[in-house]
């Protein structure tokens, strides 16, 4: 029984940590077979304390007492994906790149990255401004994403983030 309540605990932390996790990366983190993971995070929703929220390719997870807002939720679910990180993070630090910037920039193939920024746009994260035949993007919320990258930074475990986050503290000092 004892066993069961720190698993429980462990595994809440966790989400609380990193709102937004998918089921593989809490599986890795945690250490933790399949089945038992399965078994404590169908018990935790049971009980009302996380919620399992299905992004259209993952599952992921947040705590019921979080007060993130619906959008927060969404935003999370992309800084999840590190694709859309790299790129949010690209954006973030130089608006309006068109997709072959985007792809120097962050080192992925321009159909890789033509296809997180679909779905960037889709969620109304984004937002495509075409010029001629080039589209240029630009975030359209860059606080939010700023604040979320910051406040959840020890959980996305990239070297990226902390780069963007002593630049932006140095650019927005409080």
């Amino acid at each position: 029984m004892e066993f069961e309540l720190e698993t429980r605990r462990r595994i809440y932390e966790q989400i609380k940590k990193s709102p937004g996790i998918h089921f593989r990366e809490l599986e890795r983190r945690l250490q933790m077979v399949v089945g038992n993971l399965q078994y404590h995070l169908q018990y935790l929703e049971k009980k009302n304390l996380i919620r399992a929220s299905n992004d259209g390719d993952y599952v992921r997870y947040f705590v019921k007492d979080r007060s993130l807002s619906e959008t927060e939720r969404k935003i999370m679910s992309f800084l999840r994906r590190s694709g859309c990180r790299h790129i949010l993070l690209q954006l973030l630090n130089n608006p309006n790149l068109n997709n072959r910037e985007l792809s120097q920039a962050v080192g992925l193939s321009p159909s890789t990255i033509s296809w997180n920024l679909n779905k960037l746009v889709k969620a109304g994260i984004i937002e495509r401004e075409k010029i001629g035949r080039i589209s240029k993007f630009t975030i359209i919320d860059p606080p939010a994403i700023a604040e979320l990258l910051i406040c959840y930074k020890e959980s996305f475990l990239d070297t990226l983030v902390d780069g963007f986050i002593e630049m932006w503290e140095f650019k927005n000092p409080k």
